[in-house]
């Protein structure tokens, strides 16, 4: 999910060490549990806020003052803009929240809510510790998890699309750090602190630096391959079966959202999806059948005379300036002509895959056919799950709740279910 500022104002002076508040909300059949951190930094008390539920670890708050005895801190995402607001009651902080409308500043709906200490110490908490590595002469940044008590299992998140860095990796690190699994996730080439471009890698290039990270994390953690697992998410769920089949010694793989074809395929399947009312029964077809061609283009499959005439014959229709067109000289981007069903039928390593049924990114029979792939490899041990009401980044589809982007509750539940499995070998 995307985060946006946090604004909170805070009561707390600093002390020696950070405090730790848990609180929840409550709307009908929904409940999500939250929590604040507050860390004095220079000579400031500082928020953090994080939710397991929304996907959410240790976001930093902005602008941290205090109000007399109370505590208030905004939330500030596109829509909505979430006000909390606590007074302090005995051990604990009693308040409510106010959900607003950034377009129309309307108050939508409050909640009643509070905050109970948590008493933490340096001893109860998992271990974070930032390392760096070199793949392709590019010097990558990324976070080593400790659990308390260590399984010997590790669990490596390989990178996934877009400029997206490690943060948002970050909740579900902590969470199966706390299963006891040593954890290792990193900045993409290109993003957070790394080094390098991401636009312009391959699918393979990109691949290689996960491997690289998997070499450089089992030296570190001293576990071996055989014990370390792959976990990624739409490109990253794509780039799963790939890993498998290169580094036979790999313990398992999780495929998240993972599209059956190319992701070219999947990025034409959501364009349809969203443009669908716009163009109209009558004229999607022909409509896909242009942005195709704009999508091949900047796949190198197509040369850009061929695009201009395809472009030509369809620029007078009324729906054509809809269609984007990539100019000549746009940088090419080879990612989107990769799939990764041809390598589902070469793994032998168990290997889980998990497809949301109100996804509208990737084709709704991707799970079926990459199960046909899996079936014809040497895997022993697979499982291909749907969750319903769910998204491409497996958030609930939940129309009674839509304040917030909220993780699908059977997501984490049946992968720890199916990780058991994997242990008990």
């Amino acid at each position: 999910m995307k985060y946006f500022g946090f604004v909170v104002i805070a009561c707390f002076t600093a002390t020696l060490q950070a405090q730790y508040f848990k609180g929840s909300i409550d709307s009908g059949k929904t409940t999500f549990n939250y929590q604040i951190k507050l860390v004095p930094i220079e000579g400031q008390t500082r928020a953090f806020f994080s939710s397991l539920a929304m996907n959410a670890f240790e976001i930093p708050c902005q602008n941290t003052t205090f109000d007399k005895d109370s505590l208030k801190f905004y939330v500030i995402s596109d829509y909505y803009t979430y006000e909390y607001i606590f007074l302090p009651q005995n051990r604990k902080l009693n308040g409510h929240l106010k959900v607003y409308s950034n377009e129309t500043e309307q108050l939508l709906n409050s909640f009643e809510t509070n905050l109970v200490r948590e008493n933490k110490t340096n001893s109860d908490l998992m271990e974070q510790q930032e390392l760096t590595f070199v793949s392709n002469k590019l010097k990558l940044h990324g976070t080593l998890w400790k659990p308390k008590v260590p399984l010997n299992k590790g669990l490596l998140f390989v990178t996934s699309s877009q400029g997206n860095d490690r943060s948002g990796t970050n909740a579900e690190a902590q969470f199966f750090t706390n299963l006891g699994y040593t954890v290792f996730n990193y900045d993409k080439r290109g993003t957070g602190r790394s080094d390098g471009d991401w636009q312009s890698a391959t699918i393979e290039e990109l691949c290689t630096d996960d491997i690289n990270a998997l070499e450089f994390f089992s030296t570190i953690s001293a576990i071996p391959l055989s014990n370390i697992g792959i976990k990624g998410s739409s490109q990253g769920g794509i780039k799963i079966p790939y890993i498998l089949s290169k580094i036979p010694d790999l313990g398992f793989g999780i495929s998240i959202s993972c599209p059956s074809g190319t992701l070219m395929e999947s990025d034409l399947n959501h364009w349809k999806n969203l443009n669908y009312d716009q163009f109209g029964e009558a004229n999607i077809d022909q409509a896909l059948i242009v942005q195709k061609a704009g999508y091949d283009y900047l796949a190198g499959n197509i040369n850009y005379d061929s695009l201009l005439e395809i472009k030509n014959k369809n620029s007078r229709e009324d729906w054509f300036r809809h269609i984007w067109i990539p100019e000549k000289d746009v940088q090419r981007d080879y990612k989107l002509n990769f799939s990764g069903l041809p390598y589902f039928e070469k793994i032998n390593q168990p290997v889980m895959v998990i497809q949301g049924l109100s996804d509208e990114i990737i084709p709704m029979n991707s799970y079926k056919t990459i199960e046909k792939a899996i079936i014809k490899s040497n895997s022993n041990n697979y499982k291909v799950i749907t969750l319903k009401n769910t998204s491409h980044s497996m958030m609930y589809v939940n129309n009674e709740f839509p304040y917030f982007q909220l993780l699908t509750p059977d997501y984490l539940l049946v992968i720890t279910e199916w990780l058991k499995t994997i242990e008990a070998r």
